[in-house]
């Protein structure tokens, strides 16, 4: 029997049509090869000691994902050199053919120079701007790749490049099927179609592991073209990781700057010594109407209270209906306030606010964390207690007009803080430092030098620790006055 196929193809300058013929031998009653797979092995294996690796100088002008604007703008740099270099090139050969052609002329030949520089530019053997020569110039002085590295990289090229670059022989995948033929066409002019499931639903595959890093890049200094180029290095999960500290004095960018140790009896001696600042101790609850008397013109009262709720930390005897009773629209007539509030609270206590017609307008949490740089978790009913809410209302503004007056500072401070969880010389959280910046940040009237400050602050600490500049402090208990 013979079989015998006709193969025409084009890839690179390597492939032309040709026949092959084969006669199966009885010997053993093995079926021969495919004869359009032997033709086309044969002639493929001719075409790679041809020059089919692509040029370098169809990469020009390519850069990494990883390269910087520096890097990209130096490029630019030499290429204008090397232009400039051209265009002196250019030049001085005009000159020079302009000397041949002055000196031609004196002999009396210049009618042959004028129709050599025809004949030229009739036929396109004007030299271009950028030749190959020139081309493979420019990508040696600009790429930061080579051309072995991007056909290995699968940047623009792929295998059978980077075998035919090295100078390996090509190789096929010989079969004695009838799926052969369809594998190396496949492998040739690229993957077929695939067919379409049939059957039931794809079982879902386990989630794979994550792999250890093998390399990541860096960045090194190329003192030959003075430009900053990216490396792939391959990380040894074995080897010792070395880290080298620079010499004393540490930069502060190498750690945490944390302020040096100060015995308490200084802090609280400096804490004493804060202007306008005053502390009231009295029972919240019994005397809210008495709270007036401090002042009714405050821009800002902060309302921390220890909530009657089994699964607070700070858990106390306040309830909504206690926060109902004091008299926010007169102690703040035009102001804001901000009260930390628990999950299972937060609805309630917006209603209450709405009866004096103060409306919900934004909100700050603080992450709590542990010592550890973890978020720090209590218990609760669904979820852990991990943060706590500080709520924003504002006095009505459609009923109360000169609320509008209040100059505010917006979009100042973040309304999120991490902070260390601590607790109070009473066993109370310690409200972070953050968010009485946050307040007298958006509220600069509040506090000027030389004024008495407005700014309220309700359940507060009965210690030194609590004073700032500014404020009016109340902590809950028994009446003792001013201090």
């Amino acid at each position: 029997r013979t079989h015998s196929a006709c193969l025409s193809t084009h890839v690179g300058a390597g492939f032309a049509p040709f026949s092959h013929t084969r006669t199966m031998s009885d010997e053993g009653g093995r079926r021969p090869r495919r004869a359009a797979s032997r033709a086309a092995e044969r002639t493929l294996q001719k075409a790679a000691g041809t020059n089919l690796v692509p040029s370098a100088m169809h990469y020009v002008g390519y850069v990494e994902e990883d390269e910087t604007p520096e890097m990209i703008m130096a490029k630019f740099a030499h290429l204008e050199q090397i232009q400039k270099e051209q265009e002196e090139a250019k030049k001085t050969a005009a000159e020079a053919k302009a000397a041949a052609k002055a000196a031609a002329a004196a002999d009396g030949e210049d009618g042959d120079v004028v129709m050599d520089d025809d004949h030229d530019k009739e036929n396109g053997d004007e030299k271009p701007d950028f030749d190959e020569e020139m081309l493979l110039k420019v990508f040696k002085q600009t790429s930061n790749f080579s051309l072995k590295s991007a056909i290995k990289d699968d940047l623009y090229g792929d295998d059978h490049m980077l075998d035919r670059l090295e100078g390996n022989a090509v190789g096929f995948y010989d079969s004695d099927n009838e799926g052969g033929a369809d594998e190396f066409w496949s492998e040739i002019l690229g993957a077929a179609k695939k067919k379409r499931r049939v059957g039931g639903p794809r079982v879902p595959r386990e989630p794979r592991a994550p792999k250890p890093q093998k390399s990541h890049m860096i960045t090194a200094y190329n003192s030959d073209n003075q430009m900053l180029m990216r490396k792939k290095k391959v990380i040894d999960p074995r080897e010792p990781n070395i880290l080298k500290l620079p010499a004393h004095p540490i930069p502060e960018s190498w750690g945490k700057v944390i302020r040096p140790y100060r015995p308490p009896s200084e802090i609280e001696a400096e804490k004493l010594a804060l202007p306008d600042c005053e502390q009231h101790v009295m029972d919240i609850a019994k005397n809210c109407e008495k709270l007036t008397d401090l002042g009714t013109n405050f821009l800002a009262v902060h309302a921390n209270p220890p909530w009657a709720i089994d699964d607070s930390p700070d858990k106390g005897s306040v309830t909504v209906e206690t926060v109902a009773k004091i008299p926010f629209h007169k102690l703040a007539p035009y102001g804001f306030v901000f009260m930390w509030v628990e999950k299972e609270n937060l609805s309630a206590v917006c209603d209450a606010m709405m009866d004096q017609n103060f409306v919900y307008v934004e909100n700050m949490t603080w992450v709590q964390m542990t010592p550890n740089n973890t978020v720090a978790g209590a218990a609760a009913r669904y979820l852990r207690r991990s943060h706590r809410t500080m709520l924003m209302f504002r006095r009505d503004v459609r009923k109360y007009p000169e609320a509008k007056e209040v100059e505010l500072r917006h979009q100042r401070t973040a309304d999120v803080t991490l902070d260390v969880l601590q607790t109070s010389s009473t066993g109370r959280r310690v409200v972070p430092q953050h968010v009485y910046k946050a307040m007298e940040t958006l509220l600069p009237e509040a506090y000027k030098d030389g004024y008495k400050g407005r700014l309220l602050e309700l359940w507060s600490e009965p210690g030194a620790e609590a004073r700032r500049s500014g404020w009016t402090l109340v902590a809950d208990g028994k009446d003792k006055g001013k201090k």
